[in-house]
């Protein structure tokens, strides 16, 4: 009997060890939630090859273990009431941290408050500003004046003439005929002049930070179109009506994880009437910069300075009405501006300052203030992905050349710029007006359109 309790003994006490050291060697997933210290097996390994995939609580399947309805999970404890959860329950995969969205999403995007890209914090200016007026003697039409007896005539040529009545006088004593010249005289034509202040097609045009841009960085590329309705018809009163066109092309590339940018814009620049023959040229080349030195990407909402170099690398030289040649000014202008969003609307707000290294041109103090409202916002998917009316206030000061007699002149203004921008997926299609409101205006009317396209 001895013989065979004790071997019985030293069995169990085998087994019993046997199966805690299994225990202890079943690996398991252990964490914490809300304090709570919490641990659960890990799944089955995977299945020989030929066995299907393992599915828990299915019966017959190799590794499986059934479950029974009968037995209560254990669930962590749950938070008490007003206390709010700060790891995700167990079972439930934590979502994705930004690094790992960017690595299996590289197109992701920060979506704002309502769902929509960031990108649409804020549309752009549309702009307001046409250039200086520069002072020619302009040739409007001819007129013939009879001359005046004892005056110089005005020969024009001349003739040949035989001289002579009969065929001996017409003849020398060599026998040759006698021909003489005679001047050609006509009544006197004049041409008819006048001084006219006008703009110039290749300058001071298109260089205004405000011209369908914004402080906010940005990814683009963008064509417009400016028209200017009598142009300088209140500085020429009685003068023919004189129209002015202007196409822009230009593009923008951030860096600094987009709180930088760099861009370039070339405007076409044509102008005719009021005694001007058609004049069509290619504007000054403009370099542009921004930095946004606070830039809440929640909000919306940022503080951006920047700087706008135009070179004078349009055509089309001009002469002044003293017989001088028309400035062409390589242009500093140093700007800030900010972004503030509040729910649907928006207000932006740009400072800038042009100065010329030509001192006949004006250096000029702008102050432009906008403010938009998203009135239309469409769901995922959607075509059209809003519609922002938008209204802008523009105001210019010159510093310099404020005289109306000078050869260049710039008037104060006051503009306002009313508009509506559809957004579609990567595209915005801007359309609006502008009217000055403070004389002598500067023109009577501007339409203007622009397309950008986001990338």
């Amino acid at each position: 009997m001895r013989r065979v309790f004790v071997p019985a003994l030293v069995g169990l006490l085998l087994a019993g060890s046997t199966a805690r050291a299994q225990e202890r060697l079943v690996p398991s997933l252990t964490g914490h939630w809300n304090g709570f210290r919490y641990s659960r097996p890990l799944p089955p390994p995977c299945p020989p090859p030929g066995v299907g995939p393992y599915v828990p609580g299915v019966p017959g399947m190799p590794g499986t273990m059934p479950v029974d309805p009968n037995v209560p999970r254990m669930n962590p404890p749950m938070p008490p009431p007003g206390v709010p959860s700060i790891d995700p329950p167990v079972g439930v995969a934590p979502p994705p941290n930004p690094v790992e969205r960017r690595l299996t999403d590289p197109y992701a995007q920060a979506r704002e408050a309502g769902g929509e890209p960031s990108r649409t914090f804020n549309e752009n200016f549309d702009g307001d500003f046409g250039g200086s007026f520069y002072k020619q003697s302009l040739t409007t039409g001819f007129k013939v004046v009879p001359r005046v007896v004892g005056s110089t005539p005005r020969v024009i040529g001349t003739s040949q003439r035989v001289v002579g009545f009969t065929p001996v006088q017409r003849l020398d004593v060599s026998g040759e005929p006698i021909i003489v010249n005679e001047p050609i005289i006509v009544n006197d034509v004049v041409a008819q002049k006048r001084l006219a202040r006008i703009t110039l097609a290749s300058r001071y045009s298109g260089v205004m930070i405000t011209d369908n841009d914004s402080p906010r960085p940005q990814d683009r590329i963008y064509g417009g179109y400016n028209f200017y309705d009598d142009i300088g018809g209140s500085l020429n009163p009685g003068s023919p009506q004189t129209d002015l066109q202007r196409q822009t092309v230009g593009f923008e590339k951030t860096f600094l994880d987009g709180d930088a940018s760099f861009g370039m814009r070339m405007p076409f620049v044509q102008q005719y009437g009021g005694g001007v023959a058609g004049t069509n040229n290619v504007g000054d080349l403009s370099l542009l910069g921004k930095y946004a030195f606070y830039n809440n990407r929640e909000t919306g909402d940022l503080f951006t300075v920047g700087f706008v170099l135009t070179v004078p690398t349009g055509g089309g030289d001009a002469i002044l009405g003293d017989g001088s040649k028309a400035p062409h000014s390589l242009l500093f202008q140093p700007w800030g501006g900010f972004v503030k969003v509040i729910d649907r609307t928006f207000i932006q707000g740009i400072t800038s300052l042009i100065v010329p290294t030509d001192e006949r041109d004006p250096t000029l103090l702008n102050n432009s203030i906008g403010v938009g409202y998203y009135a239309y916002r469409g769901g995922v998917g959607s075509v059209l992905a809003s519609v922002a009316p938008v209204v802008e206030l523009h105001i210019r000061t010159p510093l310099t050349s404020r005289h109306q007699d000078g050869l260049v002149y710039l008037q104060d203004q006051v503009n306002v710029t009313s508009g509506v921008r559809f957004r579609f997926n990567r595209a915005t299609l801007s359309t609006s007006v502008c009217i000055p409101v403070v004389g002598p205006r500067p023109w009577a009317v501007e339409a203007m359109s622009f397309l950008n396209f986001n990338f």
